[in-house]
């Protein structure tokens, strides 16, 4: 499921979830994951698929939430310039990617 647009709360919150989890996650460590609401009902997904949710989704990150996420990226530059879920979703599915090929 990739959302397009705004996107749901509940998928919003899995996002937020994943964004932290990464910003916590020490490489070499398995990938961790969060829940997400299937059916009403919670299950773990990969923070990966996750971000992937909100690949194309337009709603801004709440300027705490992405404020935090900025004062942790310190070591990579450029820092992320948009506000919005795609944005972060995309730089940290990047960062995944380098640190994969790097392994």
């Amino acid at each position: 499921m990739r959302i397009h647009g705004h996107a749901p709360g509940h998928v919003r919150e899995t996002a937020l979830a994943a964004f932290d989890a990464w910003l916590k996650w020490n490489s070499g460590e398995p990938e961790p994951t969060v829940e997400f609401e299937v059916n009403y009902e919670p299950c773990e997904i990969p923070i990966s698929k996750a971000l992937g949710m909100v690949w194309n989704c337009t709603d801004i990150v709440p300027g705490g939430s992405f404020d935090w996420i900025q004062d942790n990226l310190s070591r990579w530059e450029p820092a992320i310039k948009r506000r919005t879920y795609a944005a972060v979703a995309r730089f940290i599915l990047g960062k995944m990617k380098i640190e994969r090929e790097a392994a």
